[in-house]
């Protein structure tokens, strides 16, 4: 544990990424049946998903607006199927543009859209960009009473329940083909911490409890999905 050592932005992504792995695989384990070939990661940071879909030989598009956090992909990553985006900010037209010109006919927004000013803008070009047809894969932290000291240490603009999200994207040219929640330990976790402890820094320890906890969440959700989680799933498919 470094609790008493100061961390910006890029080091914390590094520590988050070399420990919580397994909870990534979970993550993007809820979007495994509506991969397509050729995936956009909206708020990519350093790439931590990159390895999901270099396994299968996937065409892999990060978008990413903060220039620390993309030079550090591009020195990490690199290989014919996987790239950064020229234009990282996902609410401009350009943006738009690349996702168009890429083909993408997946995107992901995993734990990002809670962090954008004008999250419908967003949402808007996501649905805008993608081949008709395409599946917009979302995670968002779920439920405002969640949201306390680690929130504000990430940067959380807010928290989503499903009718937020709902009457969000309810205008866009769009399905749905999912919404639930997830991780129903998690929120517990993160109620205490955040909540009750209002802990300033997210310790290692946090990490590991998921790694041991998550094959457990995992398999029981699987079976019933919980009626809340720490996280908002949702699906999204583009109208033909």
């Amino acid at each position: 544990m470094r609790n008493n050592v100061e961390e910006d932005r890029l080091d914390f992504y590094k520590r988050w990424g070399r420990l919580a792995r397994p909870y990534f695989r979970w993550q993007i384990g809820q979007f495994y049946p509506f991969l397509g070939r050729a995936i956009g990661d909206i708020g990519c940071g350093i790439g931590n998903f990159t390895e999901f879909f270099k396994l299968k030989g996937l065409t892999y598009v990060g978008f990413e607006p903060d220039k620390k956090l993309a030079e550090e992909f591009k020195r990490s990553h690199t290989g014919t199927n996987t790239r950064l985006a020229v234009h990282g900010d996902i609410c401009t037209p350009e943006a738009v543009a690349e996702i168009k010109a890429a083909g993408l006919d997946t995107i992901l927004c995993i734990n990002v859209l809670e962090h954008i000013e004008d999250d419908k803008r967003a949402l808007f070009n996501m649905a805008d960009g993608i081949c008709r047809g395409g599946h917009i894969c979302i995670i968002v932290p779920a439920f405002m009473f969640l949201y306390g000291s680690l929130d504000s240490l990430d940067g959380h603009r807010r928290r989503y329940s499903k009718k937020e999200m709902l009457l969000m994207v309810k205008d866009l040219n769009v399905d749905v083909a999912e919404c639930y929640y997830m991780n129903l330990l998690g929120a517990l976790g993160w109620f205490l911490k955040a909540r009750i402890m209002k802990e300033k820094r997210q310790g290692d320890e946090n990490y590991l409890i998921g790694h041991f906890l998550g094959p457990f969440m995992s398999f029981a959700e699987r079976i019933a999905r919980p009626p809340f989680g720490l996280s908002l799933v949702m699906v999204l498919k583009k109208r033909s």
